[in-house]
């Protein structure tokens, strides 16, 4: 109450106020603007790199999921065995076959859900690993590729930290969901 009545109201005149220009943009008119969030498809036939230089699916220059992930894959290529299961079960296509025929998680579209994790069959080919740890979303297997023991002990520093911490979500272990389950029903 006190407030109200020590206000006061008056018209701002010409002149007065700030000066600055508001920020403009284009407004779609009615014919222009499309319905709803519109995410263009890709287009089909794509993502052959020619000959035997691999795959790289076509992916959506503008929409990107990377910046929500707090987790990432890295891949022990030396253990890869080129099953595959990683390039279908991935959600948002991450992984491109490179010309030797493995698989590099492309970290622009990777999200981090760890599914890939989850479905590879050599232990600890594919484990997910705290983003905090990285800079940059450069390629595993370009890295593997110019100095293979360098990478090889950069991944290992990296699975063995992440095996020390606690994970507080996603994929632990192969059955570690029913186990969750299984404890939440006993409580």
């Amino acid at each position: 109450q006190k407030a109200y009545d020590v206000a006061t109201i008056r018209s701002v005149e010409p002149g007065e106020g700030n000066s600055e220009v508001p920020y403009k943009f284009e407004l779609l008119g009615w014919q222009t603007m499309e319905e709803g969030l519109v995410i263009r498809a890709q287009g089909k036939g794509g993502g052959f790199r020619g000959g035997n230089e691999g795959f790289q699916p076509d992916r959506n220059e503008v929409f990107k999921k990377f910046s929500t992930r707090s987790m990432r894959p890295v891949i022990n290529f030396e253990t890869c065995i080129k099953c595959t299961l990683c390039w279908l079960q991935c959600p948002d296509t991450c992984f491109d076959v490179t010309p030797d025929g493995l698989y590099d998680a492309n970290m622009e579209s990777c999200c981090g859900c760890g599914v890939c994790e989850a479905v590879c069959p050599v232990p600890d080919c594919v484990t997910m690993v705290s983003e905090a740890d990285f800079n940059d979303n450069s390629s595993q297997w370009e890295a593997w590729q110019e100095d293979k023991p360098s990478y090889q002990q950069w991944m290992t520093a990296l699975v063995d930290k992440q095996k020390a911490e606690s994970r507080t979500h996603g994929f632990h272990h192969i059955g570690g969901y029913t186990e969750e389950i299984a404890a939440s029903e006993d409580a």
